[in-house]
């Protein structure tokens, strides 16, 4: 292979990969992932408290009918760490880190490519809709059935450090904060619910 040649192939990849990265192609095999991560500065660093008790029951659901019961892993067919992000980040409207990286200041050329008005978000997920819609789905439970869910509730403990006490070697000065997440079923979806497919 002459040097010419190679020239050639290095400059078609640079262009590319370049390419990719202006244009934030994710999933994009030349390019690598790690260039769309975001870091936000902060003055504390948090953690979430897993309740295996409160987990493992599942989600607090209140059916039409007034009941309550709870919705597990085991319940809906899925794996443990599936049901976590369902239980401690969905029900809370948290979008995945690739929603969240995939939002994070386009530029004009991005908006331009992806057809995007100023301050459209690139992932735009209804997280209520998209919880009672496969729950209810999931379970078989049609708008008009007694056991229908209408309302889900799921709650978490945060611990809060700040970073200059950790630095001081000072762990025992931590915030604890509880999170509380409740989503109700509104009618007004009620035409969307033939069209979703499972």
């Amino acid at each position: 292979m002459s040097r010419r040649t190679v020239n050639v192939i290095i400059v078609l990849y640079l262009i590319v990969v370049w390419a990719a990265v202006i244009f934030r192609i994710d999933r994009f095999p030349l390019t690598w992932v790690p260039m769309y991560s975001v870091y936000e500065p902060s003055e504390t660093i948090s953690a979430k408290v897993w309740d295996n008790n409160k987990y493992g029951k599942g989600i607090l659901v209140t059916h039409r009918d007034g009941t309550t019961s709870y919705v597990s892993s085991k319940d809906l067919n899925i794996p443990k760490p599936n049901f976590r992000r369902l239980y401690y980040s969905r029900i809370f409207g948290s979008a995945p880190p690739k929603h969240k990286q995939g939002n994070t200041e386009l530029g004009t050329m991005n908006r331009w490519v992806r057809g995007l008005d100023e301050d459209e978000p690139n992932f735009s997920v209804d997280w209520e809709w998209r919880m009672f819609w496969t729950l209810n789905k999931t379970l078989r439970h049609e708008p008009s059935d007694q056991k229908f869910i209408v309302q889900m509730e799921a709650d978490y403990q945060r611990r809060i450090y700040r970073k200059a006490d950790l630095l001081k070697g000072n762990i025992s000065k931590v915030e604890i904060q509880t999170r509380k997440a409740l989503m109700e079923w509104n009618d007004k979806w009620l035409p969307r619910w033939e069209h979703e497919q499972l």
